[in-house]
């Protein structure tokens, strides 16, 4: 890399390393800043198989590309420790994942920094805000796909990735705030743990997303939530009525709540094409009193067809 020719630009680079022999953070201080000065547009770095020393010890690099990244399309980070972040400035980036990375101040900026941002995937983050700005960030007005899985703090809110199209997102807890997302058309939701009012939620999240036309859901009955807090809703949200086309239940377990909402969903659901139910692993029988319940359940769209994986 540093022998190389510098006239000649560089518009990928992509480096995985640990803690085997040769892999010094010395030698990576050295030429990551280089590729990235040269105007480099797409980065990866993966530090999976790094210990804490070793990842404390690229503080350099992170510099680098914080600081002089301006060209930067594409930016995926893998298992990083950044300490304190600059003013981020990344007026071209469209792409950006990080996974297993912790920012320990000012997250904020790396999200304000990135204008055009099309695409955020976050499948383990751990952070800090600054403290005139917890938990705010400004929107994200080119937003298309978010992913988020474990992010941590669990008191963030969502507004910032509200332009979305395609959204994925796991949920821990309850104090996610709900917020319109005006333009998702396909929404993935993952329920890691139990709160009482997770059907609540559910049914104001769908009031907020006019235009949802597929929608994914894993662990409805996951964690042992009461089954008598499903009550069904007065107000149909404009997407079951008039938008929703697929409709899946992950690892559905045939629960009282599970059926009633799946009901609620084949009855309100006017242009729906295809509900797929994917059960969780149990005995032939219980499967089959599923797929019996479900069939005998009303829809409200005469074309649509039901799945049982």
């Amino acid at each position: 890399m540093l022998t190389r020719d510098p006239t000649l630009p560089i518009r990928m680079f992509h480096l995985k390393c640990g803690t085997s022999p040769g892999c010094d953070p010395h030698d990576i201080n050295r030429f990551v800043p280089v590729a990235v000065k040269k105007g480099i547009e797409n980065l990866i770095l993966d530090f999976t198989s790094a210990g804490h020393d070793f990842l404390i010890r690229l503080s350099p690099t992170l510099s680098s590309v914080f600081n002089c990244g301006r060209n930067l399309v594409v930016l995926k980070l893998k298992t990083i420790i950044g300490r304190v972040l600059p003013q981020i400035d990344f007026p071209l980036l469209k792409t950006l994942h990080l996974e297993k990375v912790a920012i320990l101040r000012d997250f904020n900026k790396l999200i304000e920094g990135c204008p055009i941002l099309e695409e955020l995937e976050i499948p383990y983050l751990l952070c800090r805000f600054s403290k005139d700005g917890i938990g705010e960030f400004k929107h994200l007005p080119n937003l298309v796909r978010a992913n988020i899985s474990k992010f941590v703090p669990k008191s963030i809110q969502f507004a910032w990735i509200c332009n979305a199209k395609f959204l994925r997102l796991e949920l821990r807890h309850s104090e996610h705030q709900v917020h319109a997302f005006h333009n998702l058309t396909h929404m993935e939701l993952i329920f890691t743990s139990n709160w009482r009012t997770k059907w609540k939620w559910l049914l104001e999240m769908l009031k907020n997303c006019p235009k949802l036309q597929n929608l994914t859901l894993h662990k409805l009955y996951g964690h042992g939530i009461d089954e008598d807090d499903w009550k069904e809703p007065e107000i149909i949200p404009n997407c079951l009525s008039s938008q929703l086309r697929t409709c899946s239940l992950i690892y559905y377990k045939g629960m009282k709540c599970e059926l009633q909402f799946a009901e609620y969903v084949l009855k309100n659901a006017n242009l729906l094409r295809t509900m797929t139910i994917s059960a969780s692993p149990g005995d032939l029988t219980l499967k089959h009193q599923m797929l019996m319940d479900l069939s005998l359940c009303p829809r409200g769209s005469i074309a649509c067809k039901l799945s049982f994986i």
